[in-house]
């Protein structure tokens, strides 16, 4: 079964070397002094723009486009990590592809209503910050586990 829908093998790599400094550079904005990381800023098209007072389709002032360039470096290296063809690709890896998918979009839901319920005032917009990649990052590492037990009992046998 071949899937169409994955990126060549080589992507995975590009995904890991794009995504351990950006993970790093990510923590660090997130938790550390963000302003010790500066990209410069300058006017953007914006589709909703909440500083405004014409919200809808204007011009806005971007004071630093840090935040955006880690936010694309994490997704984009994410999603190489993860949708990447294996190189011995079958209908058992696209399994437990599948299975890994299925699990990650369980665990993050449910994490997503315990934050909701327990977690209040700016934690909560910290926490959604660190969803946004937690989906991904769910599924990368069930995945990943997954795969490393595959091999590991059929290698062994």
């Amino acid at each position: 079964m071949k899937s169409n829908y994955l990126f060549p093998v080589i992507f995975r790599k590009i995904g890991w070397w794009l995504f351990v400094p950006s993970l790093l550079l990510g923590v660090y904005y997130l938790f550390g002094n963000d302003t010790c990381i500066d990209v410069g800023g300058s006017k953007a098209l914006a589709l909703f723009d909440g500083l405004s007072e014409t919200s809808f389709l204007t011009i806005a002032t971007n004071d630093s486009w840090t935040d955006e360039l880690i936010i694309i470096c994490l997704t984009v290296s994410m999603l190489f990590i993860a949708f990447s063809r294996e190189k011995d690709e079958d209908e058992c890896i696209a399994n437990i592809r599948m299975q890994s998918l299925v699990w990650a979009i369980m665990v993050n839901s449910s994490l997503l209503i315990v934050a909701t319920m327990l977690v209040f005032g700016s934690p909560y917009l910290t926490f959604m910050s660190i969803y946004m990649f937690s989906f991904l990052l769910l599924f990368i590492v069930k995945y990943q586990w997954a795969i490393y037990q595959f091999r590991r009992t059929v290698y062994d046998k």
